[in-house]
């Protein structure tokens, strides 16, 4: 009975995103999640949006707001820089939606992609779904690289839990949940954190293939392998107790796979991977900040 009333009912949804510095950016999230396809079991409650910026970035979405007030949008900004974290708990905190779905203010989205990560949540037990990231560039060696390692991501996500599941850019969680949990504001790999605190309180994690997100790859050596070592920082800040270690065999095995479909990607990889070792010696403590690195060829 309880599977049948969550079907049947309207089920509030609320749109969380952070933004800092999007000014580039943030009109392209908004008219995106404007052109949602939503049925009519489900309704767009609010948008909440927790900006930290110092360019034109809240200004733009003010206008928005007024030109759009079907969306409920409502803005904390501010006046100094707060954090991923410190947003990610504003918008839990604020929401008012069963559903939370967090995205990122630098991605756009396929016009299903709030359906497609909402639409599992008739079940019960599901406490998070996961979406599937993919680059719109990779054209140089560098967002050849990240491409490969899209490639590689939703290879691993489609057969198994793992660390690498949940990606920060796009993801759906019931708001019941998301108020239980608490991010610390040191935390970087604020994601992974999220779905270990998920599988403590012994909900599901599903990951949606066909909620597809599009990002920029950044097309520079610096911002690529500062997002690399930011990813790794992240993973080993965190202790985890319930999520699935990737397994070498499985990480080998994918890998090889990933190689045999796209060599040139692979190859790409490598050639930026040369570079690693210098790159944590010189940046590691700037990039690993909790206050998020920003790479500038993404905006």
């Amino acid at each position: 009975m309880l599977c049948y009333y969550w079907v049947h009912m309207t089920n509030e949804i609320t749109i969380g995103i952070i933004s800092f510095n999007e000014q580039k950016n943030i009109l392209n999230i908004l008219n995106s999640i404007k052109s949602q396809k939503i049925p009519n079991s489900f309704h767009l409650r609010e948008i909440i949006i927790c900006d930290d910026s110092s360019d034109d970035t809240p200004n733009l979405i003010r206008s928005f707001t007024e030109e759009n007030p079907d969306l409920k949008i409502h803005l904390f900004h501010n006046q100094v820089r707060k954090g991923a974290a410190r947003g990610w708990n504003m918008i839990f905190k604020q929401s008012t939606g069963d559903i939370i779905v967090l995205y990122d203010a630098d991605i756009s989205l396929d016009e299903n992609c709030t359906y497609n990560l909402v639409k599992n949540f008739a079940k019960i037990d599901n406490g998070l779904s996961a979406s599937n990231s993919q680059p719109v560039n990779y054209s140089n060696i560098y967002e050849r690289a990240a491409k490969f390692i899209s490639n590689w991501l939703r290879k691993i996500r489609k057969q198994a839990i793992t660390q690498y599941t949940v990606m920060g850019r796009a993801f759906a969680i019931k708001s019941d949940l998301a108020k239980k949990i608490h991010i610390p504001e040191n935390i970087i790999a604020i994601d992974l954190f999220i779905q270990d605190e998920v599988l403590k309180l012994n909900k599901e994690i599903k990951y949606i293939d066909e909620a597809v997100v599009f990002f920029k790859a950044p097309s520079n050596l610096y911002d690529f392998l500062s997002q690399v070592i930011r990813a790794d920082s992240g993973h080993r800040q965190i202790s985890l107790v319930k999520t699935k270690k990737l397994s070498k065999k499985m990480n080998l095995t994918t890998s090889i796979s990933c190689f045999l479909n796209d060599p040139i990607g692979g190859i790409a990889l490598l050639y930026c991977y040369s570079f690693l070792p210098y790159h944590k010696i010189k940046y590691s403590k700037k990039i690993s900040h909790p206050k998020w690195y920003v790479a500038e060829s993404t905006k």
